[in-house]
């Protein structure tokens, strides 16, 4: 069995192939040539971890970003992008060779556990956000960015995450925080500060809460740090204060 590559996965090394690799992304601080890096070095991550899993070895700990991805930045670009394509097609085979016999299998990963199942949305995830950084939104981020489906991996999966640097730039960080995100058409997504823990979360209904009516394109790369890329994609129904706390939250990952 062999998992097909993801239409995302497609697109990214498509964009990332047409693009100038000292192009400056809109991910700050980095390059195409980062950002091929940084992809190539997850798959190559995940690889390393589900290898000795598949052997009945044990699962290493996760390296650091900076631990992975600088040899692969000193790569020459046109080598890094062969071995972006390689590392990509090598970690769905093995993602697959493992849920194929063990649906429900679960690793060791950054500090937490992960069902090796969530690999393939994760990456889905990854390929369509790091795209945007060197496209913008184009059709192709209309389409990959513009549904719930890979919204939903980053509030269930990465909903306390995606705040923890934001947390660091809290300008009122003991005073609970709730507002919401609000696209035409989607589920409302809640950012909040309660009880000094800060996450994502899907509201259950409609509420009053205080909102930002947003482009749901822009509303997936707000959450992970981004400025949608065209005026008005967002639209602020909240004081001054609580807009600039909202960005502060939402500010990377």
């Amino acid at each position: 069995m062999e998992i097909e590559r993801s239409i995302e996965a497609g697109a990214f090394l498509a964009t990332i192939d047409a693009a100038a690799p000292e192009a400056v992304s809109a991910c700050e601080g980095w390059t195409t040539h980062e950002i091929a890096a940084h992809v190539t070095g997850i798959a190559v991550e995940v690889t390393r971890h589900l290898e000795p899993y598949l052997q009945g070895e044990p699962v290493p700990k996760t390296r650091s970003f900076e631990e992975r991805e600088a040899p692969l930045q000193a790569l020459g670009h046109a080598d890094l992008l062969r071995r972006l394509d390689s590392e990509e097609t090598r970690m769905r085979r093995l993602v697959a060779e493992i849920v194929d016999g063990e649906p429900d299998a679960v690793i060791p990963w950054t500090g937490r556990h992960m069902a090796v199942a969530k690999f393939t949305p994760h990456l889905r995830n990854e390929h369509a956000l790091h795209r945007w950084d060197v496209a913008g939104e184009d059709d192709m981020s209309l389409q990959l960015l513009g549904n719930d489906n890979l919204v939903d991996h980053s509030v269930s999966e990465l909903g306390q995450i995606l705040l923890v640097a934001g947390r660091k730039h809290d300008p009122d960080p003991d005073t609970d925080f709730q507002v919401r995100l609000r696209s035409h058409g989607h589920r409302d997504l809640r950012v909040l500060v309660e009880a000094g823990t800060a996450t994502l979360a899907w509201a259950d209904a409609a509420g009053e809460e205080p909102w930002v009516d947003i482009d749901p394109v822009a509303r997936h790369v707000f959450i992970w740090g981004r400025r949608p890329d065209r005026h008005g994609q967002a639209r602020s129904h909240l004081s001054q204060s609580n807009l600039a706390r909202l960005q502060a939250l939402l500010s990377g990952y």
